[in-house]
């Protein structure tokens, strides 16, 4: 899917007529969006910038040679976005940004979040960008937000585990039940969603770094500038990120702890509670052996003074255990 963004007169328009037709693309175009492209979109796209536009397989190329490079002074850069945040399984989308003089080609296969926004924004609004360098910042400033956005209720759900998980000297109050098997889906869920953004900010990092450098391309002072302070958010969420992993790693251990202290809690338990009947197991085994010369058998108490002494075994030991503290 192309969607085509051109300059008129000075603001950013979404030429929707362009996006699908056939034949080269507008020459005032700033902004490609390129979504799971088809062989003709990137013919396109190619002809509008002069130059090839980097494969699938090149965009899942991990080297940084690869993902950062300038070629005939066409900058190429290679990200990974974090996507579908929101559900069950978050993902990380590797985005494609290729920078040809004021225009800028955008190329990913899952549509981040950023994007769309942004996409909606130029429809709906009159944002005045004429070039692609503005464009980039603003994506870019997009995802950063996505993840800061995403990092913070991330956090605010570790909170609300960790108060449950830490509350005085006790780790439950009376009568309180907790899922535990939920409990560390949530947690192991948040780690796996931070794991993910710390992949995102590490990438963008490098971007930013290479985009300060200026190395190889004319780039302006004010995207130099832009770079550098980008460059200091993403360090900053980065370093939040690494917080709460830390914090993950916490409420992993003491959920584990207290899953593994409540098992043997019920271990003693069982334990005691063998222990204690046994003595009056013992009572009514020797009273229930049928010997015709058993003594008292024929004494009318026999029966009862069994039950009683069965009834004090068994209560003994529990005095017992209980002044010590046992249970």
């Amino acid at each position: 899917m192309l969607h085509v963004f051109v300059n008129d007169g000075g603001l950013l328009r979404w030429a929707k007529e362009a996006d699908g037709a056939p034949g080269p693309v507008p020459r005032n175009t700033v902004w490609l969006d390129l979504l799971n492209p088809t062989p003709d979109e990137l013919v396109r796209a190619e002809a509008l910038i002069g130059a090839p536009l980097p494969t699938r397989e090149q965009m899942a190329e991990i080297e940084e040679s690869s993902r950062l490079r300038v070629a005939n002074g066409i900058l190429s850069m290679t990200v990974t976005a974090l996507v579908w945040a929101d559900t069950d399984e978050p993902r990380i989308a590797v985005v494609t940004f290729v920078l040809a003089g004021r225009r800028l080609v955008t190329i990913h296969h899952i549509d981040p979040q950023p994007f769309l926004a942004f996409r909606r924004r130029a429809s709906h609004a009159e944002l005045p960008i004429t070039k692609g360098e503005a464009v980039l910042a603003a994506l870019v400033e997009g995802m950063v937000d996505r993840t800061a956005g995403v990092l913070r209720r991330t956090g605010i759900e570790l909170d609300a585990i960790n108060r449950r998980a830490f509350r005085g000297r006790k780790l439950r109050s009376r009568g309180e039940t907790l899922d535990d098997t939920q409990t560390l889906k949530r947690i192991g869920h948040a780690g796996h969603l931070i794991g993910k953004a710390r992949v995102s900010l590490a990438s963008l990092t490098r971007m930013m770094d290479f985009l300060g450098r200026d190395e190889g391309w004319n780039a302006g002072k004010a995207t130099r500038r832009w770079a550098r302070t980008a460059r200091q958010d993403v360090a900053g969420l980065d370093e939040y990120a690494g917080f709460l992993a830390g914090k993950v790693a916490l409420l992993l251990d003491t959920a584990l702890g207290r899953i593994n202290v409540e098992q043997n809690e019920i271990v003693k338990i069982v334990s005691i509670i063998t222990v204690l009947l046994f003595p009056p197991t013992l009572v009514a085994s020797i009273c229930g052996m049928n010997f015709t010369a058993m003594p008292d058998m024929d004494e009318p108490a026999a029966y009862p003074s069994a039950l009683l002494l069965m009834l004090l075994s068994a209560l003994l030991p529990m005095i017992f255990v209980r002044l010590r503290r046992w249970l």
